[in-house]
């Protein structure tokens, strides 16, 4: 008899939040609208995956055969674009402040009669390192091009001194490294960045919705109303909050993950469904986490401020960007009291390196211990309030 009464008090309190989403526009556009929108957003932005075409500059002051065949290479490598050719060291530099270049060559005079004569020259490369990314992909082309040339300069002077192929090759490249990339071997951000971008959003989404979910009951005056639709049972109230959520992002992870990252080329390495899974899981953690925040502070505006300073710095923190082993002590454990740092570890294993799901245990656990004192945390703070409640209702008669 108890539990039948407990599932009226849940279907009630569940078809009372149903209809509070969709006559709030807050509840229903963090819920339902924002994840898609964004999620759009970043795979349009980011659907050029590699970079492409970074603005470069030759200063060339050999004019030799030499210096016109690493410009032919130059151009013919997609990720550079050559949009100028300056006439001194100053233009060059120019280009740099007006921002029309990201990167420069600068092959200096008599650069191919000194390499013929036996003796090292120099190429200038000149880079805008304020974009890491850009500057990188020019430095590893870059590099790339200078040392196949010179390899191929020193190949040709050993075979005209009537050296064999195999033993000027192993002169020219004594050490061979043979490299291979896993996981994103384009360096694309669309498969690095983009799937945790949308993991984020979504982790924000659904933290600033949960912790509307109770403060707001106090700030319209509506949680006498909530008890009486539970029947003052507080598992009726959790239960009976959580369920629309989380049905509702159960639906976005499955469209996102299951339909949108097919339509945009983004494959999952691992299981698609370890991969919904564990994000499902996750946002179950963040649910409980902002609800425990709604029923402990019922200031709108500070519940809603104080989830935006727990989420903002989550993605910076997470490892993702920058690695946590090197960050500065606190900022390392300060990282590690957010669900979204166990989470994206356990989802780029899933993600791009295919770990299946038992390697996953100790981020599960984790996370676990997340939800376990939320829920602890908050059924505490409704028998509070609810204590409180029947106070002022006996005061009042």
């Amino acid at each position: 008899m108890n539990k039948e009464r407990l599932h009226n008090s849940v279907a009630k309190v569940i078809k009372r939040e149903f209809r509070r989403i969709t006559e709030r526009k807050t509840l229903y556009l963090l819920t339902i609208i924002l994840p898609f929108i964004v999620a759009i957003l970043l795979f349009v932005i980011f659907k050029n995956a590699v970079l492409r075409e970074i603005p470069i500059a030759i200063f060339d002051e050999d004019h030799s055969e030499l210096s016109q065949l690493i410009t032919r290479y130059i151009s013919s490598t997609p990720s550079m674009q050559i949009v100028d050719f300056t006439n001194s060291l100053d233009e060059l530099k120019k280009d740099f402040k007006t921002d029309e270049v990201s990167a420069g060559f600068h092959f200096p005079k008599g650069m191919e009669s000194t390499i013929k004569d036996g003796k090292q020259s120099n190429v200038e490369l000149f880079m805008n390192t304020m974009n890491l990314v850009k500057s990188n992909t020019v430095m590893k082309d870059g590099s790339t091009i200078i040392k196949t040339i010179s390899g191929g300069a020193f190949l040709q002077k050993l075979r005209s001194n009537g050296m064999m192929e195999n033993q000027a090759m192993g002169l020219v490249n004594p050490i061979q490294i043979e490299t291979k990339i896993l996981f994103n071997p384009s360096y694309s951000y669309l498969i690095y960045l983009v799937p945790a971008l949308v993991t984020f959003v979504l982790h924000m989404a659904v933290f600033l919705a949960s912790v509307l979910l109770i403060s707001t009951e106090f700030t319209e005056k509506t949680f006498s109303d909530l008890l009486k639709t539970a029947d003052n049972k507080i598992p009726a109230i959790i239960i009976g909050k959580a369920v629309p959520h989380l049905t509702i992002q159960l639906m976005n992870v499955i469209i996102l993950m299951g339909i949108f990252y097919s339509l945009f080329g983004i494959n999952i390495a691992g299981s698609v469904f370890t991969a919904i899974l564990f994000t499902f899981f996750f946002l179950i953690v963040v649910f409980f986490f902002g609800l425990m925040i709604s029923s402990l502070f019922h200031d709108l505006m500070f519940s809603t401020e104080l989830a935006l300073f727990l989420t903002t710095p989550a993605f910076i923190l997470s490892g993702l960007s920058f690695p946590l082993r090197i960050m500065p002590d606190i900022h390392s454990t300060y990282a590690q009291l957010m669900p979204y740092t166990h989470f994206i570890e356990g989802f780029i294993k899933i993600y791009q390196m295919g770990v299946p799901i038992q390697y996953l245990a100790p981020q599960f656990l984790k996370l676990s211990i997340f939800i376990i004192i939320s829920i602890i945390v908050t059924v505490f703070v409704l028998k509070y309030n609810i204590k409180k409640n029947d106070m002022s209702a006996e005061k009042s008669k």
